[in-house]
């Protein structure tokens, strides 16, 4: 008998699985077997989102820059086609000569052409570029007679906003129901024997007012109410 070696059976399945694991590549090996580079990568997104954070503006009201104007010019009993020719196109070439206007965007109808324009977002200072395009508008000499002059509005986007806040210590269920029902006691009691159909106009006075000076201010306001025609018979109402 001769001898021989019989070498190990592997399984195929786990041999298969074993080189599909070493020949693949994704970014959770890729980051565990080079940590050093995975740390520095770390450390600088976190120093990036520092400096991002503190560099950031903060405003409580944010300021939103317009960049976007518009020209009006109205030339009387001009058709569409008309005003699209002689007085649309040569509005837009007077702005398309600004290197900084992104896009331009016109609308011409019977008696007027407007004409809109939108500086690039990367410009810093944008009353300078609306200044620019107002001066090459006002340089147009060749309107047809009758027509303009060519009104250049640039802020048209700005709004303004008042915000009322009316603060008020916080409550629970149980005192507003109280509250409420004491307003509803004063209100029936103050209706008793009255006859028709009656409207109550509620209006608390400041804690800060003595009592002298919210009945004041009740008969002074029903005086005025009465006088102007909106109410009669007003009576003020004591809250227990």
């Amino acid at each position: 008998m001769s001898n021989y070696f019989e070498p190990p059976i592997v399984p195929r399945s786990g041999l298969t699985a074993r080189l599909v694991l070493e020949a693949r590549r994704n970014t959770a090996k890729f980051f565990t077997e080079t940590r050093q580079l995975a740390w520095v990568l770390m450390v600088a997104t976190v120093l990036w989102g520092a400096y991002a954070f503190y560099a950031m503006p903060k405003r409580k009201d944010p300021e939103v820059k317009v960049r976007k104007a518009l020209a009006i010019c109205v030339w009387p009993g001009a058709s569409a086609e008309e005003i699209e020719q002689q007085v649309t196109r040569k509005i837009e070439e007077r702005m398309a000569q600004n290197t900084r206007v992104e896009t331009i965007e016109s609308i011409s109808r019977s008696n007027v052409a407007v004409v809109y324009l939108s500086v690039d977002e990367q410009v810093a200072d944008i009353g300078k570029e609306f200044d620019d395009v107002r001066l090459k508008l006002d340089s147009i000499r060749d309107l047809p007679e009758g027509a303009g002059p060519i009104e250049f509005v640039k802020d048209f986007g700005d709004t303004a906003a008042l915000m009322l806040t009316v603060a008020s210590p916080k409550l629970g269920g149980v005192p507003l129901d109280a509250y409420a029902r004491s307003i509803e006691q004063a209100i029936g009691e103050a209706r008793t024997g009255s006859t028709g159909e009656r409207v109550t106009l509620l209006i608390e006075a400041p804690l800060t007012l003595t009592p002298r000076q919210r009945q004041w201010l009740g008969e002074s306001l029903g005086r005025d109410l009465g006088a102007a025609g909106l109410f009669e018979g007003a009576r003020p109402l004591t809250l227990p």
